[in-house]
């Protein structure tokens, strides 16, 4: 018996330990494996369990969820299979198990399997997102062209080019397009058209072929470096009917090389005919637009005629005009009027007029020393000098000495004078105490009574 000469191992120490020595195997993280399906079951979590067999062994396998959702194929019992994936252990059972990742026929190519298998992984880390996908530039001033120097492509591309629209420049970086230098001298040749100043779109492709004649478009290094291009690129691989990983990760896939450059570049014939058409617009437009403006001008112009300084003044000058006739005829009425107020109050105040009544031989006195109207004989002591106001003028009086009678006989006529001339101050104060003396020597003493 062998001595024990150190720690034993853990079982799931020992099965973890087999694991990490299996993953790190090259060939084992990486295989492809054929047989014959048996034993498939379908898990409710998704997964697939199969074996697949030979008439030398059998080794379980496992088609997780994730995987078998994006196969075109279902693993049946007894089918002949191709299957990719990598050998592993799973440490809770001691099992070994194929961790299958990608299941078709074994009718399939290999070649075949291994660019679906491509694809896959391709489009799970995002190479094939609609959402990165860039809009090419309307009116690009150089495209950039990978391909061949010596093909008919390139030949193609600087026809069509020159035909649709010479404004642009074409810029060619030279790669083979088959052959073992093809994968490598196209990702050298992206990188080179790259580095051009104002290079706005890159062309790359080549014409058609066998599937070995394209499979350098095929490879996963020029499908990172199409992904990773500064400028939106255009993969046009041989015919319409062929397809390319390339033509997946690039941002327009063309049927054609000839198709991609009408894809590149607008149309001097169209861009001429949709100017035509923008000018006939434009013109319409601004037709529309003049007479639009034409026929507002006139109507301001209209209602600006009737609001001119001109119109307004002439139209004020006319409402002036019949409002001061208006005003004329009602002032001359008014004048009338007020003319036969006067001329009625003026007879009246005529009929009143201290004048008049000295006219009609009645005669006033007045105490010059006071200023007041003489009412009777009591008011004119003998010897006062007295104004008397008659119709013909003053005269200025001397009351003598009289007796009682006459004095009685003066003081009743005196006082029927004193109550007519009360009544003419109330009627004309101003008029019956207004008293202008004159001299003395222009009118004769009287004998001091009214006749």
């Amino acid at each position: 018996m062998t001595p024990v000469t150190a720690r034993p191992w853990a079982v799931g120490d020992l099965a973890h330990y087999i694991r990490e020595r299996l993953e790190a195997d090259p060939i084992l993280g990486e295989i492809w494996v054929q047989g014959q399906v048996s034993n498939v079951f379908r898990a409710r979590s998704g997964h697939v369990y199969f074996t697949l067999r030979d008439d030398e062994g059998q080794l379980k396998s496992a088609f997780f969820k994730a995987q078998a959702q994006r196969s075109a194929y279902t693993p049946v019992d007894g089918d002949d299979v191709i299957v990719h994936g990598r050998v592993s252990v799973f440490p809770r059972d001691g099992t070994l198990q194929l961790y299958v990742d990608l299941v078709e026929g074994a009718g399939a190519g290999l070649d075949q399997l291994r660019l679906e298998l491509l694809r896959r992984q391709l489009e799970a880390d995002g190479l094939f997102d609609p959402a990165r996908k860039r809009h090419l530039p309307a009116f690009p001033r150089r495209i950039g062209v990978v391909t061949s120097p010596d093909g008919s492509v390139w030949h193609d591309i600087q026809h069509v080019v020159g035909r649709r629209y010479p404004l642009t420049e074409l810029v060619l970086a030279p790669s083979p397009v088959q052959g073992d230098a093809a994968p490598d001298g196209l990702v050298a040749a992206l990188a080179t058209i790259q580095r051009h100043p104002s290079v706005d779109v890159v062309i790359i492709g080549r014409g058609g072929g066998s599937a070995e004649d394209l499979a350098a478009f095929n490879g996963e290094a020029l499908a990172r470096a199409v992904f990773r291009c500064r400028v939106p690129t255009i993969s046009a691989v041989g015919h319409e009917t062929d397809w390319s990983i390339c033509d997946l990760v690039a941002d327009v896939r063309a049927p054609t090389p000839s198709a991609a450059a009408e894809i590149a570049t607008p149309s001097v014939l169209t861009i001429g005919q949709g100017l035509s058409a923008s000018l006939r617009r434009l013109q319409d437009a601004t037709h529309w637009a003049l007479g639009a403006t034409g026929r507002r001008f006139a109507g301001l112009s209209q209602r600006l005629d009737h609001r001119s300084p001109t119109v307004i003044i002439s139209q004020q000058r006319l409402g002036l005009m019949s409002r001061q006739a208006l005003l004329s005829r009602g002032g001359r009425a008014a004048i009338e009027r007020d003319q036969r107020r006067l001329e009625g109050v003026s007879g009246v105040l005529e009929a009143l007029s201290p004048t008049r009544t000295l006219d009609r031989g009645y005669s006033i006195v007045t105490d010059p020393l006071s200023g007041k109207v003489v009412s009777g004989p009591e008011e004119a002591p003998a010897g006062r000098s007295l104004i008397i106001a008659a119709a013909t003028g003053h005269y200025e009086v001397t009351v003598p000495n009289r007796s009682v009678g006459a004095a009685s006989s003066s003081t009743s006529r005196r006082k029927r004078a004193g109550d007519e001339t009360s009544r003419q101050q109330r009627a004309f104060p101003l008029l019956t105490e207004t008293s202008v003396s004159p001299s003395s020597s222009d009118f004769p003493t009287g004998d001091g009574h009214d006749d």
